[in-house]
């Protein structure tokens, strides 16, 4: 019965340990609706960007984490908007992708190894509060 006891409380210990200091912080303001959206990831190479490597994202901005391709065609979000995607943290959508069409965002990384280490996957997108 002992053994029982310190092992629940070992589960317990872990778990809040984890919610406190490992699980990803989520601010208030990303509280709340979103949308389920297929991610994948990209960076700024010519593997991934073809004859556009230029560094630069749609927008102008200097291509990097952080910026989000979206197809502003499809009307779900629009450019400029400031994102959170489940698991990879905020962002802005600067960027568009000649792949990427509707329900889809093409996340950008650092290095092409980041890139492709995520992969495809499903993730919510929030849109912060204030934005259009």
């Amino acid at each position: 019965m002992k053994k029982l006891i310190i092992i629940i409380k070992i589960i317990i210990f872990i778990t809040l340990f984890y919610l406190i200091f490992i699980a990803p912080e989520v601010g208030a303001e990303v509280q709340g609706k979103y949308f389920i959206m297929v991610a994948t990831g990209y960076c700024p190479c010519e593997l991934c960007c073809e004859k556009w490597a230029d560094g630069l994202t749609y927008t102008g901005d200097k291509a990097g984490r952080g910026c989000i391709a979206i197809d502003p065609k499809a009307g779900i979000l629009k450019m400029g908007q400031r994102l959170y995607i489940e698991n990879y943290g905020y962002g802005i959508a600067n960027d568009i992708g000649g792949a990427i069409k509707g329900w889809e965002v093409d996340l950008c990384f650092n290095t092409h190894q980041r890139a492709l280490e995520w992969g495809r996957k499903l993730v919510k997108v929030y849109v912060i509060e204030g934005d259009k």
